[in-house]
């Protein structure tokens, strides 16, 4: 065989190799796109606190009711359905969160000193769709005052309940779907010693020390003035 053909076939072999290497690497990368679009879908975020202790779970008609007042994290709770939110016969429960694990909700210089789930069963599956009319839940605290924030779980965040009406004392939402609640009180309020426990603050003191300094300097000052004249 001449040198001439042994290049030729040498070049066609090499072509074949090359042709196949390119078909591999194609149905590779085609493999690695079908791994990625049939992966899990993204999981929704947990609720922070879990929701998931029952309190009470009680049955509610067409004619409304009363459920509570009914101890959540030891705070009164009580919910109101009004006739006609309803057409068939549902299932209320309530849902006590973990407090520690909802923290500041996200809003800085808060902490949760309250907090209800509300679940609305048909059938056994969660009720789909809105309350033909708003259910009213109230919570009772005297951690609760002017400065507290009611704030709602949106299925990705707390956001702030803007039905919501807060006064010392208790705090109340009316609402037409389940959702998760949590009160929050603020830090500054929780913290404040002055008119909690009559304790002064640390500036307080001092300043009342210094002014106690000044005058008995004063005194003295005024007294060797006198002796001297």
């Amino acid at each position: 065989m001449t040198g001439w053909m042994r290049r030729r076939k040498l070049a066609r072999r090499l072509a074949i190799v090359m042709l196949a290497c390119a078909i591999m690497a194609v149905a590779g990368a085609g493999g690695t796109r079908a791994d990625r679009s049939s992966g899990p879908p993204a999981r929704a975020p947990e609720v922070p606190g879990g929701y998931d202790t029952v309190v009470t779970s009680q049955p509610v008609t067409s004619a409304g009711g009363t459920i509570g007042p009914i101890s959540v994290d030891g705070l009164p709770v009580t919910l109101n359905v009004p006739a006609g939110a309803f057409s068939d016969q549902l299932q209320v429960t309530l849902t006590a969160p973990d407090l520690a694990r909802i923290g500041d909700a996200g809003f800085r210089g808060y902490a949760a000193v309250g907090g209800v789930g509300v679940l609305v069963q048909k059938n056994g599956s969660k009720y789909q769709g809105k309350f033909a009319k708003k259910l009213s839940l109230s919570i009772v605290s005297r951690s609760i005052n002017s400065l507290s924030v009611v704030v709602m779980w949106n299925g990705t965040a707390f956001v702030t309940e803007p039905g919501a009406t807060v006064r010392s004392g208790s705090a109340t939402v009316r609402f037409d779907s389940d959702p998760n609640f949590a009160v929050l009180a603020s830090k500054k309020i929780q913290g404040a010693t002055g008119a909690a426990t009559g304790k002064p603050f640390l500036g307080d003191a001092i300043l009342a020390e210094t002014l106690l300094l000044l005058g008995i300097g004063g005194l003295a000052y005024a007294l060797r003035w006198r002796a001297a004249n």
